[in-house]
């Protein structure tokens, strides 16, 4: 009897283990960070001069496609079944890029890749890009950003700040998360605008 039972068993186990791998998975769902841009600068620089951007700054977690969230006990975690169509480093970056080039405040804003030289440099780090959990039982974006604008040329910083949106979610999933750090991003871009303008149009 002994012998057939063990026999049997790891046929029965082999049998278990191919029903699990044969049940479907749900699938992945990509996303993308494609804020709407409201700068409409006007035709002619606020100043005669260029911007270079620096590469973003961030930790290992934002430079994968891993859409994050955040639960009660500060635990990042990213969703199972969603992510993103880039990195959220990557994206950000390309953002800002074009934010500030609509601006209309610079003769130009060059890449981080750009071999030219600018007349200030804008260094970015990222320390938040994530939907927190709220014990309410709603949920937020959370986008916080740390700039440093320096003169380039004279290797000095002239100021810095550090942004922090928070956007209300209208779900506790990716789908409502990643909608929430869209609209988050939109509201930062206005704000970074306002305040490179302040501190450039100061004597």
């Amino acid at each position: 009897m002994m012998p057939r039972l063990s026999r049997i068993l790891p046929l029965l186990a082999l049998s278990l283990l191919g029903g699990c791998a044969g049940t479907p998975q749900p699938p992945v769902t990509e996303y993308a960070l494609s804020p709407r841009i409201e700068l409409h600068g006007a035709r002619e620089p606020v100043f005669p001069l260029t911007l270079r951007l620096a590469p973003l700054s961030a930790s290992q977690m934002y430079m994968s496609t891993g859409i994050f969230y955040v639960d009660g006990s500060y635990r990042r975690n990213p969703y199972a079944y969603s992510r993103w169509v880039d990195t959220p480093v990557h994206m950000l970056q390309l953002v800002l890029q074009e934010g500030l080039e609509r601006s209309g405040l610079f003769k130009a804003v060059l890449p981080s890749t750009s071999l030219l030289t600018a007349d200030l440099r804008l260094e970015t780090t990222l320390y938040d890009f994530s939907q927190h959990l709220l014990p309410d039982g709603g949920s937020e974006a959370v986008v916080r950003l740390d700039c440093h604008l320096l003169d380039a040329r004279k290797a000095r910083l002239i100021a810095s700040r550090q942004f922090e949106v928070l956007v209300p979610a209208a779900s506790r999933n990716a789908e409502g998360g990643v909608a929430a750090l869209n609209a988050a991003v939109a509201d930062l871009l206005p704000q970074m605008v306002d305040w490179l303008k302040d501190v450039l149009a100061k004597p």
